[in-house]
């Protein structure tokens, strides 16, 4: 007993001095020592409200954090135009669409650049360090992907007339290489039900720098190159530029899969969600009559908000397989499951499924 009462007492020794006499310690002694411990500023206001005689040292803490912050504001948001004299109704300058500038020294870049990417170790990436979320509305995530110029007649496919299928949110993209490799083997072989597969091209899409860098390095030990590639970038920023690149080749999308996307579960966060009526317009435009659009999840509410927006934004162009909303289709019609599926599978629990069909209405030109 009295070891441990002498630790006590030299863990809180600091704290002695001024609780014992004071009226808050009395009354709520351990909010008062947590108080002690995050945050100086608040105690001292609060200690004000019972004890006048400290207002001052409360009031210097506050003024000063106050100050500072309002220094640290002024110069590294506000930068105002050159062309204005008056401060009130001034205009950011802007910057290029390459470059996002917070300040006069920092400088935001593309997120998927080289240069911003982690360098890759002998043993590899690091998967222990994916961030398994990010807000897809946040103003780096915003800006274009860097592309190769010369996208995808660099290499990254060998036969540009070949049919896309184009993964959404692919993650570290192990359901595309699996998927792009039975497919080969199946037509090699001359048998099984994947040599009757049209031969296609598959892009992954993935907003995660690190995963999405991640998944183009396995191509290579897949040796899969020239039939499958992985881009970093916003689908809802990028999809429609990358898509326009690849059928100026000649090819054109052969089908296009959303599965297990970030479900954003929080309200407030849903306007994150990857289907989007901008998303969905973007996909009438490029998707032909006849070709698919598959969407599945293991959580209801994320496939049938998904299923609703495309309903809505689409329904002059695509035609849901299953025209009951509390339907779902029970098989995966690709027939190779993502990571996230098998491990649903193994748990037993539903995974909710439709296709979207194109239909042969034109999207109108800008014009109309």
């Amino acid at each position: 007993t009295n070891t441990t009462t002498k630790s006590t007492n030299k863990r809180h020794s600091h704290f002695a001095p001024r609780s014992s006499s004071n009226p808050l310690f009395l009354i709520f002694p351990k909010e008062y020592l947590s108080i002690m411990r995050y945050s100086k500023a608040v105690l001292s206001l609060a200690i004000h409200l019972v004890s006048p005689s400290r207002y001052t040292g409360a009031f210097t803490i506050l003024s000063n954090n106050y100050r500072s912050k309002l220094t640290t504001t002024s110069t590294a948001t506000t930068r105002f135009s050159s062309t204005s004299s008056d401060p009130s109704v001034a205009v950011p300058e802007l910057k290029p669409d390459t470059e996002i500038a917070d300040s006069e020294t920092e400088t935001y870049k593309s997120p998927w650049a080289p240069e911003n990417l982690d360098p890759v170790s002998k043993k590899g990436i690091n998967k222990s360090r994916f961030r398994q979320h990010v807000n897809p509305l946040a103003r780096r995530f915003q800006m274009q992907t860097e592309l190769d110029p010369k996208w995808p007649s660099n290499g990254a496919f060998s036969n540009l007339k070949l049919p896309l299928h184009i993964d959404i949110g692919c993650g570290k993209g192990g359901f595309l290489l699996e998927l792009a490799k039975q497919r080969l083997e199946g037509s090699e072989a001359g048998k099984s039900k994947e040599c009757e597969e049209e031969a296609r091209n598959y892009l992954g899409l993935e907003i995660r720098p690190s995963v999405a860098q991640f998944a183009k390095e396995r191509v290579d030990r897949r040796k899969l190159t020239g039939r499958v590639d992985f881009i970093g970038c916003n689908a809802n920023v990028d999809l429609d530029r990358i898509l326009n690149k690849y059928v100026a080749y000649g090819g054109e999308v052969g089908l296009v899969s959303i599965q297990f996307p970030d479900p954003h579960f929080k309200k407030s966060h849903q306007k994150r969600r990857v289907v989007t009526k901008e998303l969905v317009l973007t996909l009438a435009k490029h998707v032909k009559e006849g070709r698919e659009v598959f969407i599945q999840s293991d959580i209801q509410d994320v496939l049938d908000n998904m299923r609703e927006t495309i309903r809505e934004f689409g329904c002059d162009y695509f035609v849901d397989t299953i025209e009951n909303l509390d339907e779902y289709m029970e098989d995966n019609p690709i027939g190779v499951p993502t990571e996230r599926e098998v491990s649903v599978i193994d748990q037993d629990l539903p995974i909710y499924r439709t296709v979207f069909r194109r239909n042969g209405t034109p999207l109108p030109s800008k014009e109309e």
